[in-house]
């Protein structure tokens, strides 16, 4: 979406598990997103491709209350 703001997007590695708080429909999509907590932090998880298969993506970790607004603002299209 245009004016969206950008989010950093890496390899995951930083945590070696994480619960899963929130996520959205995958099903014939090609991209789905999972909010994930871990460490007494949040990050937002994102899966591009098949189900099978897809490459996966991590954001920086934030205080879960911060990781909460990015990703109302990535349902919302205000981030990317």
């Amino acid at each position: 979406m245009e004016g969206a703001k950008p989010l950093d997007w890496h390899e995951p590695g930083r945590f070696a598990w994480s619960r899963v708080l929130a996520w959205t429909c995958h099903e014939h999509r090609n991209t789905w997103y999972e909010l994930c907590a871990a460490g007494g932090l949040a990050y937002i998880r994102r899966f591009k491709g098949d189900e099978v298969k897809p490459k996966v993506a991590h954001t920086h970790a934030w205080r879960e209350a911060e990781a909460r607004a990015v990703w109302l603002a990535l349902l919302s299209g205000r981030a990317q």
